[in-house]
């Protein structure tokens, strides 16, 4: 009964969108074309599930500070943290990623088709500016077969080009907890060449105490077109964040009584980090004829770190990383046997340099060093793709990857012993798609891949020098998974979309985190190989245009993901669900847009009860989150002025913004802020 109940509003969505299908479609419009896979395909080819967010629905009537706000509506993906920026935002695609202890695991991100994931699968999202953000693209499922460490899928994200001559623009919001996020931007140029500089700064008191963050951002991008087959794309970035204050987490009880405190341990040791970033890329795409395509990417990641961790022994780390890579990619049409043939292969080569050192934490002093050392990871790849079109209904689509990781490290400070060592990994990873379109409206698509996920530089942290992990964990390896997809999409262009997939994913060798005994409690996690799990899953969404000013979106994640067979010195959990993932998720926004400038959306949020530990005795309940944003744009001549507010957590619900999992001493939740409210002042001149 429980499970029908919470079938109940997939239910919904789906004979709804079933009853506004049988309306005839109106007239189609430009298809809507897919970057994440590589080779450009159009989306009704996409033998995967997808999901593409546009730019102004991203920057209209939203606060836009986080990410959470953008991809709540994307089924499949489960994304926390939006509020403590010094662990950055926390994103699972399918389970991928729920566990890390930071950041992002498993999934490919792309910003302007350069890689903001490291070889050794860690992302950071902290220096993206989602005020340029044009579109984002989900690729859900694995795809290491077209971009290796990338067992839960890819986000790629593409920023704003020049606008058609000179363009001025300027955005203020203020909001509760001392917020403040100032932007501005402008661009000079056309086709064929256009210049776009943005600038940012973001500030924030917190809801939580000692949970203060500063941001800086500058950007700059070149778009360059010297003829009409050839495109260069140039960006420049810079990152500055002097102060991000981590609270840390809480147990529930006093998650529950006194929601703003932080963690004594997080104030007493001053937890937090620092960091500053520049970065550089580049891409040419060279149309060679009618039928060929090259494209070359190179780019260069400078960034100093500073983190201060709440315990005493190694609680402070620094390290200075350069993350530099190069890309190639060739494409041609062709035909076999009088059918059409899509094929492009390519290279890719990373490689990731950090100076890495640890020194005693002192209650937020620098203590002595016990720890320095030089980790490198180089990986190097082959790709092909092919895409045979059976039909004119039928069309198939593989993929083969071969990845080859390198790490290394050299131990700097010999006075404990010499800890240098060295990791060497090859993965094959394939991958083969079936699409099948009946008519213009209906694609029904199949698909089987295989994908790795390696562990990161911190998770090889060596559990026999606890005092400070120097060296590798030799006995770690990467997990794998294999994956089985069903799935469909509905179009009918400007008045419905709507689609579903069902997977099973087996993993084995999963990647869990322990504790050495005689660092218990210190906060300090270290990794092992530990079992198998087999994860099931059923996503839908759906966008309506009610009318002409009228829309509604939804989305709904049932997830059925547990161990089978999972052993960790802390005990035996198989059997047990994955924690860190709602069973059941779904979203619901209804926005009005209208032409005098008046825009509004309501959204709902609804979040499943999930485990916060692998022995599943801790728990995070059900809650629905409910945001309202508002707005009106006036237009002044050129000049066009735009006013907008927004509540969030409208229901003043008290709920975890980030559970930490398998905490130690129970400290699994980060509350998230009460009921607050924001207010932003744009104006654009062009």
């Amino acid at each position: 009964m429980r499970f029908a109940k919470s079938c109940l509003p997939a239910l919904c969505l789906l004979l709804a969108a079933v009853s506004a299908a049988q309306e005839p479609p109106p007239v189609e419009l430009e298809p809507i074309e897919i970057e994440a896979t590589r080779s450009a395909l159009e989306l009704a080819e996409v033998p995967a599930a997808v999901t593409v967010i546009n730019g102004e629905s991203l920057r209209q009537g939203r606060g836009a500070a986080s990410l959470a706000e953008v991809l709540d509506q994307v089924p499949g993906l489960f994304i926390q943290n939006s509020g403590n920026f010094a662990q950055d935002a926390r994103i699972a695609l399918r389970g991928f990623g729920a566990q890390a202890a930071f950041g992002i695991r498993g999934v490919a991100i792309l910003v302007d088709g350069i890689p903001q994931t490291l070889p050794d699968g860690q992302a950071q999202v902290d220096a993206i500016d989602l005020n340029e953000v044009e579109r984002i693209e989900i690729l859900r499922g694995p795809a290491s077969a077209l971009y290796g460490n990338a067992a839960g899928g890819v986000i790629l994200i593409t920023t704003r080009r020049a606008a058609e001559g000179p363009r001025l623009s300027a955005r203020q919001s203020f909001g509760s907890f001392g917020r403040s996020d100032s932007r501005a931007s402008a661009a000079v140029g056309g086709d064929q060449l256009g210049l776009r500089l943005s600038l940012g700064r973001f500030e924030q008191d917190g809801f939580r105490d000692h949970s203060r963050v500063e941001q800086k951002r500058a950007n700059l991008r070149l778009d360059w077109m010297p003829q009409p087959a050839t495109r260069v794309d140039m960006s420049l970035g810079w990152f500055d964040a002097p102060e991000e204050q981590d609270p840390g987490a809480l147990n529930a009880a006093d998650a529950a009584a006194t929601p703003r405190a932080a963690n004594p341990a997080n104030v007493r040791f001053d937890a937090g980090e620092s960091l500053e970033q520049w970065r550089f890329g580049a891409r040419v795409e060279q149309r060679l004829s009618e039928r060929q395509r090259l494209r070359l990417a190179g780019f260069l990641f400078d960034r100093d770190f500073s983190n201060l961790l709440p315990f005493r022994d190694g609680g402070q780390v620094t390290f200075d990383r350069q993350f530099s890579g190069l890309d190639l990619a060739h494409e041609v049409d062709l035909d076999l046997a009088g059918l059409p043939l899509r094929w492009a292969w390519g290279a890719d080569w990373r490689l990731q340099d950090d100076d890495r050192a640890r020194y005693g934490n002192l209650d937020g002093l620098r203590g002595d060093r016990v720890l320095q050392q030089r980790e490198r990871v180089e990986a190097r790849a082959l790709w092909a793709q092919a895409r045979l079109e059976l039909s004119t209904a039928w069309s198939l689509t593989t993929a083969l990857r071969q990845d080859w990781i390198d790490l290394d490290v050299r131990d700097r400070l010999l006075a404990d012993g010499d800890d240098s060592g060295s990791r060497d990994w090859s993965e094959l990873s394939p991958w083969i798609g079936l699409a099948w379109r009946p008519d213009s409206n209906w694609t029904v698509f199949a698909n089987y891949g295989h994908a790795f996920q390696t562990p990161t530089t911190t998770e090889l942290a060596n559990p026999e020098n606890p005092a400070d992990g120097g060296g590798f964990n030799r006995a770690l390896g990467p997990e794998t998974a294999d994956n089985l997809e069903l799935g469909f999409r509905y179009h009918a262009p400007g008045r419905l979309r709507f689609e579903g997939s069902v997977f099973r994913i087996e993993v084995d060798d999963a990647i869990a985190s322990f504790e050495v005994p005689e660092f218990s409690g210190s906060g300090r996690d270290f990794f092992t190989n530990a079992g198998r799990s087999t994860r099931r899953g059923l996503e839908l969404a759906a966008e309506w245009r009610l009318g002409a000013n009228l829309s509604l979106d939804a989305a709904w994640t049932g997830s059925d993901f547990e161990f089978d067979r999972f052993e960790t010195a802390d005990g035996d959990f198989s059997g047990k669900r994955l924690p860190g993932v709602p069973k059941h998720r779904s979203n619901l926004g209804l926005a009005w847009a209208d032409a005098r400038g008046f825009s509004a959306r309501l959204e709902a949020n609804r979040v499943g009860g999930f485990h916060a530990d692998n022995a599943n005795t801790a728990r995070a309940e059900s809650r629905t989150e409910l945001r309202l944003s508002a707005g009106r744009a006036f237009r002044l001549g050129s000049t066009r002025l735009r006013l907008d507010a927004g509540i969030e957590n409208l229901l003043d619900q008290r709920y975890p913004d980030n559970v930490r999992i398998n905490a130690f001493g129970g400290r699994f939740f980060e509350p998230a802020p009460d009921r607050n409210y924001w207010l932003a002042l744009g104006l654009d001149w062009r």
